[in-house]
């Protein structure tokens, strides 16, 4: 079993997102412990056409959201 398969992702949607665009940018790419930018890397499946995403932060070592993108 890869590591992908022990992590727990969940899928995105928008509609948690709220406010202005500056409002929306900055939930999805501040860290919400200590307001620094996140790392985020993507691993792409074109079998099923999903994106998996992970966060996380460098500077206060926040290990955060694991997002399932959908490519349709």
């Amino acid at each position: 079993m890869d590591q992908r398969t022990k992590d727990h992702y969940e899928f995105e949607y928008l509609e948690k997102y709220y406010g202005d665009a500056y409002c929306v940018k900055k939930a999805i790419e501040d860290c919400p412990s200590c307001n620094s930018k996140l790392v985020l890397s993507h691993l792409a499946d074109s079998g099923s056409l999903l994106v998996h995403e992970s966060a996380r932060c460098f500077d206060c070592d926040f290990i955060g959201r694991k997002l399932i993108h959908t490519m349709n």
